[in-house]
């Protein structure tokens, strides 16, 4: 007589952590290779378009400090209200994932 044996079956879920946008480490290498390009292209002789800005939602930017950072103490900040790494105006009281003490 053949004796099957009854295991039984677990099907278990992996929780993954919620999804807060891209990654501050995401966010960099793509500034760092569009830069890359654009410096490339100088270089080559090509010309070099604007260098390419990211957009607020995937530099998570919001219009008040975080802390005691805000853009207006970043090194990507320009007067009045610019960035060079975050497309649109810029509140000098807002802060994003890029941002960076100034020297």
């Amino acid at each position: 007589m053949v004796r099957k044996s009854h295991e039984s079956t677990r099907v278990t879920s992996k929780e993954t952590p919620e999804q807060h946008g891209p990654s501050r480490r995401k966010i960099l290498l793509s500034l760092f290779w569009s830069t890359a390009a654009a410096n490339a292209a100088m270089l080559f002789g090509g010309t070099a378009r604007a260098q390419q800005k990211i957009s607020k939602e995937l530099a998570q930017y919001q219009d008040s400090p975080k802390d005691d950072h805000k853009c207006a103490e970043c090194t990507f900040f320009e007067k009045p209200n610019a960035c060079t790494a975050v497309e649109g105006d810029i509140s000098p009281d807002g802060w994003c994932q890029l941002w960076n003490k100034a020297a």
